[in-house]
């Protein structure tokens, strides 16, 4: 998926998001931690990775197509990636059905003037009734990169939204990258993740005046 152009009002580009904590390279260390954990108990990383990336693709695609009120089809897919996946899907619909979700809207690119970054919200929703970001990983665990993330993603909406204030906190859906597994996390704050954000957003600043040094 290409990466989403952010621009000020007066047009100067901005990083997004996930192009400011990407500087760190914490997924690449993440993969590599997993790579070693699948080499160790003997499976060829290759394949396991693929099928990991295949289902967990395919559950987030049903998922999302779920939420945006659309059908899903399957038939492009192998039964045995659609098992995995489905598991998750169902699981999915269980929390869905318990949390009263009510979507406000999917994939809403926002601004900040004041920080100067841009992001694209995966799911603002009213979770029992109360505004939340909502988010979904394919991951094994929740990461720190995945809180400063959302963190980020819930000052855009503030600045953006003063109108809908958040008011359910952060919601994370994960899935597991083998088993398929469906979990639900939830924090009503993440003290310190949006001070950690603006950290690497100067940082990204920084780098680009170090490139010209070269």
């Amino acid at each position: 998926m290409p990466t989403q152009p952010y621009r000020l009002k007066d047009g100067t580009p901005i990083p997004g998001v996930t192009t400011v904590i990407a500087q760190l390279g914490w997924n690449k260390q993440q993969l590599m931690w997993w790579a070693n954990q699948m080499g160790l108990q003997g499976k060829k990383h290759r394949e396991v990775s693929q099928k990991a990336a295949d289902a967990g693709t395919i559950a987030h695609a049903m998922i999302d197509a779920d939420l945006k009120g659309k059908e899903f089809d399957a038939s492009k897919h192998p039964s045995e990636l659609l098992s995995l996946a489905e598991t998750s899907y169902l699981n999915f619909l269980e929390w869905k059905k318990g949390s009263d979700l009510q979507i406000v809207g999917s994939e809403i690119p926002l601004i900040s003037e004041r920080y100067r970054f841009g992001g694209t919200i995966d799911c603002p929703a009213f979770i029992r009734g109360k505004m939340t970001i909502l988010d979904w990983k394919t991951s094994n665990g929740v990461y720190e990169d995945y809180l400063i993330q959302i963190a980020a993603y819930g000052e855009l909406w503030k600045e953006n939204k003063p109108d809908q204030p958040l008011q359910g906190g952060f919601d994370l859906l994960r899935i597991a990258k083998e088993t398929g597994a469906f979990h639900h996390h939830h924090w009503d704050s993440l003290p310190g993740c949006f001070d950690a954000f603006l950290h690497l957003r100067d940082l990204y600043d920084l780098k680009q005046q170090l490139k010209k040094l070269k």
